[in-house]
């Protein structure tokens, strides 16, 4: 199990979270969630630069062109590790001075974040490896430099094995770096105001003239462009993209449930996007023009869905699926983010200010506990089984605005003390509000009846 802590970044004054499978954070604005999210995306976005610095290492012995000869990981991707948080956070010199982060990917493996200063009282990031996790990758360095200087004088090959083989080796390192980590999946950051992404996804120099995207809103686009060619033949089509001799899962049935829940047939013509309306008569509809649910949840159905034809296991930040959605379709995007993580053995975190999000996620976390206790039989007749959350797989937790912070730091777990449901008393505290005064006006109307 890892965890995180978050001491005085932003809004969070002091926030400990045990990262499961499944994760969810409810609340208002400004109290700190995306916050939260954008602190578990830094620290496992560590674990991908380390792979890459040390895939350089083994094609030059180099990185960033500096010889990296008597010269370790941390002091080398030190200045990239920076410039990522401040894109995140911005310069820790505006930020508070008793900032602290750390992430626990075991026991022994972690890394913190801190501020420290210069002569000049300057404040500067200072990120601090635990001696485990320094000793594994110095380990695993001296390995990758002993693999280059042995390839220094080898026959040159010819320039395809050369790939195939440069491939091999990268495949090799992130599957030892996983292991250093205990940790196999890819993280990907699904940011909100995925509508105006859709539509603007083909503009990306109006974009990029209108200002610079911030870091995470920049990354999608990033996947969009990478993935968007998968879908010139359409989601039905999409699988034949991606060749694979055996998948745990029927491409048709997935393939309709995302044309389903998109009310039409996603397309990429290779210049223009549009939705091939399924109701009658069929047509196809610009993106541009479709509603702002459908833009919404477009590219999160569609980037998922390629996660699940690339048979890629990935942890996912996803920010309020639930925008711009009737409740009936907020159940079934549940449903399907649930899906990819069981059948992919992945992992998610969904910030929201959805009740019904969380309660959706409450049954299938309750189906899951029924299950484990022997009720599978009965559970899997109501829900089906790619759909429920297993028991210990579930972390959930509401942030709490300044008025009503309390002594942990400004927020609560909503997981009950046996772990069987989420505390629903504290998912929606305005349906109490809005019950309360109609039971008073309607008593107003009582009392005026009886005069």
């Amino acid at each position: 199990m890892q965890k995180i802590c978050i001491k005085n970044n932003g809004p969070i004054e002091n926030f400990e979270m045990e990262v499961e499978k499944f994760n969810l954070l409810i609340g208002e604005q400004a109290t700190g969630k995306s916050t939260i999210a954008k602190s578990v995306y830094f620290f496992r976005t560590i674990k991908t630069k380390l792979a890459d610095y040390l895939t350089q290492i083994y094609d030059s012995n180099s990185y960033n062109n500096i010889s990296q000869e008597g010269i370790w990981f941390d002091k080398s991707i030190k200045s990239e590790l920076k410039s990522i948080f401040i894109k995140l956070f911005g310069y820790s010199w505006d930020l508070n001075p008793a900032f602290y982060m750390q992430y626990e990917y075991t026991e022994n493996i972690w890394i913190e974040i801190y501020f420290v200063k210069n002569e000049k009282e300057k404040q500067f990031i200072s990120i601090t490896y635990s001696p485990k996790l320094m000793d594994f990758i110095k380990e695993l360095q001296m390995e990758i430099q002993k693999m280059y200087h042995e390839k220094e004088g080898q026959i040159k090959t010819s320039l395809a094995l050369a790939n195939e083989e440069r491939k091999r080796i990268h495949e090799m390192i992130v599957r030892k770096v996983n292991f250093i980590f205990c940790d196999d999946r890819e993280i990907y950051y699904i940011p909100a105001g995925r509508s105006l992404l859709t539509v603007m996804s083909n503009s990306r120099a109006v974009m990029n003239q209108a200002g610079s995207l911030d870091f995470v809103t920049e990354m999608f686009m990033m996947l969009i462009d990478s993935v968007r060619n998968s879908f010139k033949e359409g989601v039905k089509k999409a699988h034949l993209f991606y060749p694979s001799g055996r998948r745990i899962f029927d491409v048709n049935e997935i393939a309709e449930l995302i044309t389903e829940i998109e009310k039409g047939e996603y397309f990429f013509n290779g210049v223009k996007e549009y939705l091939k309306i399924t109701k009658e008569p069929e047509h196809p509809i610009e993106i541009n023009f479709a509603s702002s649910g459908q833009q919404e949840i477009l590219w999160l159905l569609n980037f998922i869905y390629v996660l699940m034809l690339r048979q890629e296991k990935a942890f996912l930040i996803i920010e309020e699926p639930e925008a711009h959605i009737y409740p009936s379709l907020q159940k079934k995007i549940m449903e399907f983010i649930a899906m990819f993580v069981n059948i992919q053995d992945g992992g998610v975190l969904i910030t929201t200010h959805s009740p019904y999000v969380l309660t959706v996620a409450n049954n299938l976390y309750y189906a899951g506990v029924l299950a484990a206790e022997g009720q599978s039989k009965n559970v899997y007749k109501k829900v089906n089984k790619h759909y429920v959350i297993k028991k210990g797989e579930l972390s959930a937790y509401k942030l709490l605005d300044n008025h009503k912070k309390i002594k942990n730091g400004g927020y609560v777990k909503l997981l009950e003390g046996d772990g069987r449901e989420i505390k629903t008393s504290l998912i929606d505290e305005v349906s109490s509000q809005v019950n309360e005064l109609y039971t008073a006006l309607y008593d107003i109307e009582l009392d005026m009846e009886s005069l």
